[in-house]
Order: C-alpha cells, then structure tokens, then sequence
C-alpha cells in the first residue's frame, strides 16, 4: 500500500497498548525517531520503513503498535493537543488576568513558544494541512480551541457583543494556525518568521477588538 496516496478511509488509531515495558519503550523509540525526521523537513516523504531506519528496529515493530504512518503522526498530534490544552486552560483558569488582550496574548505564545520548543510539532501540524487523512484531525483540534473561547464568551464572559461567538471564536483559532504555519515554513530565518508572527498578533487584536472593548 502507498501510503503517501489520498484514502478515503484509514485506520489512525494505534494498536491495542503494550502492557511490558520494554514494548513501552520500543514505541517511545519509534515516536522519538519520527520526531527526528520531521525536524528535518520532507514530512510528506516520511513512511514506515524511514521511521524503522531511524529508530534502528525492523519494520515489522513499527506495523506491530502502528497500522500506518498516519497512526504514528496521530500520536505525537496527540501529544500535541495535550500540551496546548494546558497551555489554554492555565492561562483562562488564572483568576489574576483579567484583561482579554493579557490573556489572548499569553495564549498564542504559549502555542508559539511550544512550537518553537519542539519542532516537530510543528511540522506535523502541517502535515494535517496537505495530508488528507490527517485533516479531520486538525479540523478537531480546531473546533476544540474555538468551543473554549466561545463557551466563554457566550456566557457572557470578556465583555463579548455585537457578534456570533462562534463564528468569531473561529476566525481567531483559523488566523493563528495559517500564521503557525508560516511561521514554521520559515524557521529556517527566526527573525523573518518572528515577524510574520508579530504580524499575526496585530491582525488578531484589530479583528477582535470590536467584541470586547
């Protein structure tokens, strides 16, 4: 099977979890060598027999907790949105922000010093802008941010009028990641990619500012 071809339909979920340690450790191995290959770039060219190349184990022990390379993207996603949901929930959790531009802020460079942290994530998160199979999954995430925001503001929260929260929770979730992803096709020159970023920033407070000042 090409697994680099458009399907209507694949298996993403990983294969029943390992109970032993050391098969514990084998999949850690694997993630850590897709992570590896995704730094350096071609993320659309990276398949199973890559991934047990670089993580020096036969190919049979990738298909053994991974159906395909889909699966294996799927997990470090996962990871992923663990960590942006810290990141999320601990800036509107905190009782001493008040000030919707204080907490916006903090939000979107905490995903972008994540990112920045780990590049991978990064380049996976395109992956689910030109993979096929993967974009449902980025579609979640995305509704996912945007419920958080919205449920807010629909409770009246942030001083929020004159708009649909929903519709406005959206845009913002959809500026920043076409802005993640500019940035991260730009890594490779910090400052330019900072300033796309920055840029980004302004976009994002003159759009929302008419709904909560």
């Amino acid at each position: 099977m090409n697994e680099q071809a458009t399907q209507d339909s694949v298996d993403l979920q990983r294969r029943v979890a390992p109970r032993q340690k050391r098969s514990q450790e084998r999949i850690e191995v694997i993630i850590d060598a897709t992570k590896r290959l995704l730094e350096r770039g071609e993320a659309d060219a990276i398949t199973t027999s890559l991934v047990a190349a670089e993580a020096n184990v036969p190919v049979s022990s990738v298909y053994r907790y991974f159906p395909n390379i889909y699966s294996v993207h799927l997990t470090i996603l996962e990871e992923f949105k663990t960590q942006t949901d810290a990141i999320i929930h601990g800036i509107l959790s905190n009782p001493e922000i008040t000030d919707w531009r204080v907490s916006l802020t903090g939000m979107i460079q905490g995903l972008r010093e994540l990112v920045q942290d780990t590049p991978s994530f990064g380049a996976v998160f395109r992956l689910t802008l030109t993979t096929p199979e993967l974009r449902g999954v980025r579609a979640e995430w995305n509704r996912r941010f945007a419920e958080v925001l919205a449920s807010r503001w629909r409770e009246g929260r942030d001083n929020f009028h004159g708009g649909d929260p929903d519709m406005v929770a959206r845009m913002i979730v959809e500026i920043y990641c076409a802005a993640e992803v500019i940035a991260f096709e730009k890594r490779d020159e910090p400052e330019v990619a900072d300033r796309y970023f920055a840029e980004s920033m302004r976009v994002l407070e003159r759009y929302i500012s008419p709904y909560l000042d």
